[in-house]
């Protein structure tokens, strides 16, 4: 990879588990002035969200257009552009970090608890896509009865969601956020981002955008509420607790494991 020139925007990167509220988070911050929302993988489906070189450049691209644009005069706009976000479900390892220094991206690490996650994950493939890069689900598996699902999920995603969130842990510079603490206080935690990325803004500037985003249509979230996990069995609490004890050097109560 060649040393690229460092950007003249802002790059926030939004690593999260499926099911964690990226969606809702990445568009508080696509709401905030000059940022808009870009994706850095060439396609979606049934593959691992590693982050692409050849996205990253054409999204800085893209930004750097628009802000030439702007300064001629071009086009109009509140604000300056000023970057991206974008959110994916990419683990961290050294090709990601490599790519998160060479163009000085902001690394957002989203999580949620674990258990309550099974649930929802289980709704999202039975009731909306059953293609999801934690596991391979089937079409005819749609059909099982929740338990069965759930068991599946635990055994076959949670691993998945676990080496994602063992590799984000170990990371030394990224921005830790988890889902209840989104949902209890999105402006806080927006603001985590803007001061963890040095973003800039104008406090003034920043409440009003926040105030003004919050209440808009494309923030729209599908909130689970916490302890939706407690219907799953002892026996699979019991498994992922035992998935979780192989890394004794790792806090997982960030994402409900004690």
């Amino acid at each position: 990879m060649n040393a690229p020139q460092p950007p003249k925007s802002k790059a926030v990167l939004i690593a999260c588990m499926p099911k964690s509220g990226s969606t809702f988070l990445s568009s508080l911050v696509a709401g905030l002035p000059g940022i808009r929302r870009e994706h850095l993988v060439p396609s979606y489906f049934r593959r691992e969200q590693e982050l692409d070189e050849a996205q990253i450049k054409r999204a800085f691209a893209a930004t750097d257009t628009l802000r030439d644009a702007f300064v001629r005069g071009t086009i109009s706009a509140p604000s300056r552009p000023r970057g991206f976000v974008a959110q994916h479900h990419v683990k961290h390892n050294h090709e990601t970090q490599k790519l998160v220094e060479a163009y000085e991206l902001v690394p957002v690490f989203l999580v949620r608890n674990i258990y309550d996650i099974v649930v929802s994950l289980r709704d999202h493939v039975v009731k909306s896509a059953p293609y999801t890069a934690a596991a391979y689900v089937d079409e005819d598996m749609l059909a099982w009865p929740e338990d069965q699902m759930h068991g599946f999920l635990v055994d076959m995603a949670i691993p998945w969601y676990i080496h994602f969130y063992v590799s984000w842990w170990k990371a030394e510079h990224r921005l830790l956020m988890t889902y209840e603490d989104l949902i209890a206080d999105p402006a806080r935690e927006v603001r985590r981002i803007a001061r963890f990325g040095k973003l800039g803004w104008d406090e003034e500037v920043f409440a009003a955008a926040l105030e003004q985003i919050q209440g808009g249509d494309k923030t729209r979230k599908n909130v689970g509420g916490a302890g939706r996990g407690d219907v799953l069995t002892d026996e699979m609490h019991e498994r992922v607790r035992t998935f979780c004890a192989y890394y004794p050097d790792v806090d997982f109560t960030p994402i409900g494991v004690k």
